[in-house]
């Protein structure tokens, strides 16, 4: 009798247990390293997502061996690879993990926060941050999954497989997008936390939103017709409100300790491989007729005492015997190597150039005149981006006695502007490769666009052109081998390390 009470009481306990196990499952079972959206912090994913998006950007492997060197800001002197066309899968595969999985991840559940708890002006940013990520996706890559690529979740269809879009059918919906932020962001509404960007200024987000779309819609151009949408942004400020002066720059500035000090200091820390390439320093230095003082700023002194490039495409050996010794040639300007130096993501120059093209071009009124004239802001601003920078470091080699505008003004009164149907691309493609300076990846894409200036692959290069693409990251096969197959065949790309053919936007 005693042994059947005790199986029974061990059998209601079991149930009992089962039971509350079965109610509490879901609970018991949730990561709190991995929150749901209704347990997530805004203010930390935003944070954490401009941070790791800028950091890539203006990563070492990625911003500024791909990136600077393949725009022929920077060139290599040791361990020369990127230099010659040949990147590292690993950085690669890197970069669209980190933006997908990382940054891009944490965009995405900000705006489902967003939408969850009636929060437009974090729904609007997370949007910006998307369009910002996923243009630089698709810049690199070509079509890159978008439609269902944040869409693993179960609450989201649950595709860990998802499809590429055309690089057409991205810029479309970005553009969007971008549209729908500027409605969404409201400076009088419920403020933000955790932006390390513009600090919670919103009017600043908005003028983000629409200057990206600007560009946006310009790198499209050779496609589609941008002249309505511009139109429409252009005369209509307060709705739609664009970079003003350089308090607008999109950019982080860090904070100079790590992990929140710029890349390249953190690289500087143990490496010297990097210098500045000879096609800028020839450029704005040595075969010059005028003198752009922004090297001085751009590149420090040779051992000789002197504005020296590297030529880019060298192999290791090459380099290092270059003019008596690579090492001795012009590092990155000191101003770029420093712990606090800004992240640059999208600059008032930059858009003060897409207005002179867009004035160039027809697309709003001026013609000629007005893009003279925004060229020539553009320039002044770029100036001044580096403003006592700049002055203190010309005064130091040249004692001028100038500011940042004198500079300026004696830099352009020297430089012959002939804006006519030959010449004028080719002005504003030059002097916006130049504003671009160690922003790799968006001077990459411009001067693929606007193919000015004429850059030639080094001696040794792998490749007869600089590259117009990055190709696949070399696990996409494994994880989502139809979908990498068929964006593939859709671009005409036949190789698995092909860097040749061109992104959609590439026309010319």
């Amino acid at each position: 009798m005693k042994n059947l009470i005790n199986k029974s009481w061990a059998i209601f306990l079991g149930v009992v247990i089962l039971v509350s196990c079965t109610k509490n499952f879901e609970e018991i079972n949730k990561d709190p390293n991995s929150p749901s959206v209704d347990l997530a912090a805004p203010d930390m994913l935003l944070a954490n997502a401009i941070e790791t998006m800028t950091d890539r950007v203006h990563e070492t492997f990625l911003g500024e061996e791909m990136g600077n060197c393949w725009v022929q800001h920077e060139a290599k002197v040791q361990y020369t690879d990127e230099d010659r066309y040949i990147p590292r899968v690993t950085v690669i595969n890197n970069t669209w993990t980190s933006f997908f999985a990382s940054s891009g991840q944490d965009v995405v559940t900000l705006y489902k926060i967003g939408v969850d708890r009636d929060m437009p002006n974090y729904q609007g940013v997370a949007l910006v941050l998307k369009a910002y990520i996923s243009s630089v996706l698709t810049d690199l890559f070509g079509d890159i999954p978008y439609t269902e690529a944040w869409s693993a979740a179960a609450e989201d269809g649950g595709v860990v497989s998802p499809a590429y879009d055309s690089q057409q059918e991205v810029y479309t919906d970005l553009i969007s997008i971008l549209e729908q932020a500027n409605t969404l962001l409201d400076p009088d509404g419920q403020p933000i936390s955790g932006d390390i960007l513009y600090n919670g200024d919103i009017l600043k987000w908005k003028k983000f939103a629409n200057s990206l779309k600007m560009r946006l819609l310009i790198r499209i151009s050779d496609r589609q017709d941008p002249s309505s949408a511009i139109q429409t942004m252009v005369n209509d400020p307060g709705t739609y409100p664009m970079f003003e002066s350089n308090d607008d720059d999109a950019q982080l500035n860090y904070l100079g300790a790590a992990p929140n000090n710029n890349p390249r200091h953190e690289n500087r820390k143990t490496r010297d491989d990097h210098r500045v390439s000879k096609t800028i320093t020839d450029f704005m230095w040595t075969q010059s007729s005028y003198v752009d003082w922004r090297i001085c700023v751009f590149a420090d002194l040779s051992a000789n005492g002197d504005f020296e490039g590297i030529p880019n495409g060298l192999t290791s050996a090459e380099a290092a015997d270059y003019n008596g010794g690579g090492l001795k040639m012009s590092k990155i300007g000191s101003y770029f190597s420093q712990a606090t130096t800004p992240g640059v993501l999208m600059s008032y120059s930059e858009v003060l150039f897409c207005y002179a093209e867009a004035a160039f071009k027809g697309w709003i009124p001026g013609g000629a005149t007005a893009a003279g004239t925004y060229y020539e802001q553009a320039i002044h601003a770029n100036y001044n981006h580096y403003g006592q920078d700049l002055v203190d470091i010309v005064d130091a080699y040249f004692s001028m006695g100038m500011t940042a505008d004198e500079l300026a003004d004696d830099f352009l009164v020297n430089e012959d502007h002939a804006w006519n149907d030959a010449e004028g691309i080719r002005l504003i493609g030059e002097e916006k490769w130049i504003t671009l300076f160690d922003q790799g990846l968006e001077a990459w894409a411009e001067w693929r666009r606007l193919d000015y200036p004429v850059l030639v692959p080094g001696p040794s290069a792998v490749l007869s052109e600089v590259p117009k693409r990055v190709y696949y990251p070399s696990d996409e096969s494994a994880r989502n081998g139809t979908n990498w197959a068929a964006a593939k065949s859709a671009q005409g790309i036949t190789s698995d390390s092909d860097l040749l053919t061109k992104v959609w936007w590439d026309v010319n």
